[in-house]
């Protein structure tokens, strides 16, 4: 059996001149098998299923999208970067409401080496397992390992704090960017190809240094560098399934603090891609949503890369309950607002009933609609950073202002990239009266 959680708002009758308060409450529904797990029925910013670059969305809505940039599309010559390739990338991205997850390669196993023809001369190791060929380059060649630290300080430069990013997995080492040479342990050369300790600590602290404001998730999170840095998150390739999950907590126990990564930065990953069909034809029962919910909660995951689950619409609502339930969820508890003497007052709790934070400081607004029009709107100084998961935390703000009688108090955390998501609250005062605002409550005409 599973709860069916949802929040409903009431105004009580209690009012005075120029003002008036309201309160939310909690109430609960069982309901046995068929899961629905959150009111959002949108796609929430920063969270959820991704889906790959330019994949159509087949009714389901979501708010990212995976976006892979060959590593000789950017970096083109020496100590020279172009950002016109990754440019026309997020700009497409951003018309389709989507901000990106961003991973750069080189050794695109079975694809590509996407290694600038500058570096053609760093030793190359072929490798040969299965249906997988390629070739690795030496990633303890110092001049390649120069300038890769060059390309991470330039990306830093230019695209730090960019709104259409929503996270950068660390990538560029290893086949198909997720840290690991594992084809190259077969060669004869296993051992130069490997990977150095020296240079796993240069390249992560080369992420850490110079970004200070985008996510950066790490694949490997026992790589030597990595605890020292607690702003690198994590991105799991093959989240939900069994072994891959234990060699995941295998890394995390390494060394306790890895747990507590999540506190700092962002976690996301890729659904593992051979149960990804099976969960989406079965996601609606309880069993299989409780071993889901159970695993990203494990890990704090805010986001997961699923095409599977933009192939169909048939089961577009348990696809959607199923990608909100990862990350943040937010709920407004109780809220009072008041209007005396040209003073506007607000004053409420926000729960976040999600697994992760929100990451990323976005201004919190208050704005005061009146016959269906925003006439003034206010910037809070609310970090809702700060909320983290099954915590609750109250928030103050007060204004002077000519006149808030007849206007209806509205809460809202739109998306700074303007064509994307803003944030809901999973109330079923969301959007009520403005779509994109959770409407708190009527402040009465004077008498």
């Amino acid at each position: 059996m599973m709860k069916k959680h949802s929040l409903f708002l009431f105004l009580t009758t209690f009012a005075w001149f120029w003002g008036i308060s309201c309160t939310l409450e909690e109430a609960f529904s069982v309901e046995p098998e068929i899961l629905s797990y959150s009111k959002v029925q949108t796609a929430q910013p920063l969270k959820g299923f991704a889906t790959w670059e330019g994949d159509a969305e087949n009714g389901v809505p979501c708010s990212l999208e995976y976006i892979p940039i060959p590593f000789n599309k950017v970096l083109v010559a020496e100590n020279k970067c172009d950002f016109s390739f990754l440019e026309k990338k997020l700009e497409d991205a951003k018309k389709r409401r989507h901000q990106a997850i961003v991973r750069f390669i080189i050794d695109d196993t079975g694809t590509g080496l996407y290694l600038p023809e500058f570096l053609s001369s760093v030793k190359k190791f072929n490798y040969t397992d299965g249906s997988y060929t390629g070739y690795s380059p030496d990633y303890n060649d110092e001049k390649l390992l120069g300038q890769i630290e060059f390309f991470i300080k330039e990306l830093a430069k230019n695209y730090d704090g960019d709104v259409r990013i929503a996270n950068i997995e660390t990538g560029i080492i290893g086949h198909w960017g997720e840290q690991h040479t594992y084809y190259c342990e077969k060669i004869a050369e296993k051992e130069k190809a490997k990977v150095s300790d020296a240079t796993w600590k240069r390249f992560f602290k080369a992420f850490s240094d110079s970004f200070s404001e985008t996510c950066i998730s790490v694949r490997s999170p026992s790589h030597p560098g990595v605890s020292s840095h607690p702003k690198l998150g994590y991105y799991n390739d093959m989240v939900y399934s069994d072994s891959d999950d234990e060699y995941f907590r295998e890394m995390l126990n390494t060394e306790k603090s890895l747990w507590d990564h999540w506190k700092d930065s962002m976690i996301t990953g890729e659904f593992a891609p051979g149960l990804q069909s099976d969960f989406i034809s079965k996601c609606g029962k309880s069993s299989v949503f409780s071993k889901y919910k159970k695993r990203i909660e494990e890990f704090h995951v805010s986001s997961l890369l699923c095409g599977k689950a933009f192939e169909s619409n048939q089961k577009k609502e348990l696809i959607l309950a199923a990608s909100n339930a990862l990350g943040y969820d937010f709920t407004v508890l109780s809220s009072s607002c008041s209007y005396s003497d040209s003073e506007l007052k607000i004053s409420l709790s926000i729960k976040n009933v999600g697994i992760a934070p929100f990451y990323y400081k976005w201004p919190v607004k208050i704005a005061l609609l009146k016959n269906g029009k925003i006439i003034e709107s206010f910037k809070t100084d609310w970090d809702i950073r700060t909320i983290f998961p099954d915590n609750t935390k109250t928030f103050e703000f007060s204004k002077t202002v000519s006149s808030a009688e007849g206007c209806t108090v509205l809460l809202g955390i739109p998306n700074p990239m303007g064509s994307g998501y803003p944030v809901s609250f999973s109330n079923e005062e969301q959007d009520k009266d403005l779509k994109g605002w959770l409407s708190l409550g009527s402040l009465k005409d004077s008498l």
